[in-house]
């Protein structure tokens, strides 16, 4: 990743606090990057320390080609290849931390209408929805691909500048303090929880506790500031009770009477979500009820914002979602691609959304493993069984370590033993499907990034 921040050897190390121990103070600096790959003019180079690779060991080759001006370091060693090269090394306590504190001194430049966004599901999505509708009055800024962690929101916010209205911010997190350093970063106007489920546990122990997390994004605001919350999520009660302790007004959304932001109506169907909102009709090209969700964030975010609701409904008219999320591929049968991340809440949402959308046809469900879950995954993974079953599912393909969870709960509700298949390879379910589709039938495939199920839908549609 790179970005644009001209500035010196010296400046850099006022912000991140570090100390300059060889080169020069003046040394003149265009770029910031982490990536030895993508350098850029007069570059200040931020090494990280990641579970595979270590920046710092790019250094010395770095210092001695000239590719750099200036690099960082939390490491001994490297002053004197710096010194022979005449270029600048600066020693800090921690290059991430000191990546966010330049991020945030650049950000500061400027003054755009911010909107945070996190939650366990969603966020991506309505991210995307909340650009779309601020850009019908906002030059905006937003998180492009998956930058939604303590390198890509830095990275995000150096590409600002003086034409920027607005700025659309994701925030991911898998631990706790993550949002936080966000959120003191990125430091919201609005802010956005898309709701509240079941992830990371492996590393957050409770939904409880993930509900505590995603508050975080409350750090950055100022008092008075805005937060919308799905009213209808898990632990809402935590979120109703950081907002109050922090001072910022709360805002609501959801699909039943309660919420501060909620259709009149909706209807779904494979190719669109519409909703009727204060008597206007809104649709959009996208797929499920939990999109129902996502839109009625970003139309709470567009009247907070000022942004008519007719422009906003124009811009949501054309809207297009990033792929991998609920994506509709038509081969006779209908393939649904929902293969870029999956946990129990969007596994639920995935499941149900197929039997609002299709309910008269035969559905199969294929689906891997969802990872950190820690030691609730087997129970998890039972409870999403349980769902196929409940929602009448004609076939269930599994494939990965927690097959056997999502056998016992699809069995332990009621469904037909022999429908339920496991497979050892994503070939192998290809190959089954193949040999066995019919027109008009759906099948959903899903799990966590890493299993890659997107390897069975590209096999299904070469």
């Amino acid at each position: 990743m790179k970005g644009i921040f001209r500035t010196t050897s010296g400046e850099i190390a006022s912000i991140t606090g570090g100390r300059i121990i060889a080169g020069d103070e003046n040394i003149s600096l265009e770029t910031v990057t982490t990536d030895s790959r993508e350098l850029g003019d007069n570059n200040l180079f931020i090494p990280i320390t990641g579970e595979k690779f270590d920046g710092h060991d790019f250094i010395p080759e770095l210092l001695k080609s000239g590719k750099i001006s200036c690099s960082l370091t939390m490491k001994e060693g490297f002053e004197t290849a710096a010194a022979e090269s005449g270029k600048s090394l600066i020693k800090c306590d921690d290059t991430l931390a000191a990546l966010g504190k330049i991020a945030e001194f650049y950000r500061n430049r400027f003054s755009p209408l911010t909107i945070g966004i996190t939650g366990t599901n969603g966020k991506t999505t309505t991210k995307e929805l909340v650009y779309s509708v601020l850009s019908a009055k906002y030059n905006t800024l937003r998180n492009t691909k998956n930058y939604n962690n303590e390198i890509g929101v830095p990275f995000t916010l150096l590409q600002m500048d003086s034409s920027h209205e607005a700025a659309v911010i994701e925030m991911g997190m898998n631990h706790t303090g993550e949002i936080e350093r966000l959120s003191n970063i990125v430091q919201p106007d609005i802010a956005v929880i898309t709701n509240v489920g079941a992830g990371h546990l492996e590393f957050l122990g409770s939904v409880e506790n993930v509900a505590n997390a995603k508050s975080e994004i409350l750090s950055g605001m100022k008092r008075g500031s805005t937060l919308i919350a799905n009213r209808e999520t898990e632990c809402f009660h935590i979120i109703e009770k950081h907002a109050s302790e922090h001072g910022v007004r709360l805002l609501t959304f959801g699909i039943e009477p309660g919420a501060d932001f909620r259709p009149d109506s909706f209807k779904l169907t494979r190719s669109s979500v519409d909703v009727v909102y204060k008597g206007k009709k809104i649709s959009v090209p996208l797929y499920g009820r939990h999109n129902v969700y996502n839109l009625m964030a970003a139309i709470a975010v567009a009247e907070t914002a000022g942004v008519d609701l007719a422009d906003a409904a124009a811009k949501l008219s054309s809207f297009e979602n990033v792929g991998g999320r609920s994506e509709i591929i038509d081969r006779g049968y209908v393939l649904i691609n929902d293969t870029y991340n999956s946990n129990p809440l969007s596994s639920l949402y995935a499941l149900e959304s197929v039997c609002d959308v299709f309910p008269d046809r035969k559905k199969t469900a294929v689906l891997a493993d969802m990872k950190e879950l820690g030691e609730l995954a087997g129970l998890y993974h039972m409870k999403v069984g349980e769902f196929v079953a409940a929602r009448k599912f004609n076939q269930l393909l599994l494939f990965g370590d927690m097959s056997e969870y999502y056998e016992k709960g699809a069995s332990a509700a009621g469904m037909n033993p022999d429908k339920i298949k496991k497979f050892d390879s994503k070939d192998q379910i290809a190959e089954f499907l193949l040999s066995g589709l019919c027109e008009k039938d759906v099948v959903l495939v899903k799990g966590s990034r890493s299993m890659k199920m997107e390897d069975v839908v590209n096999r299904l549609i070469a």
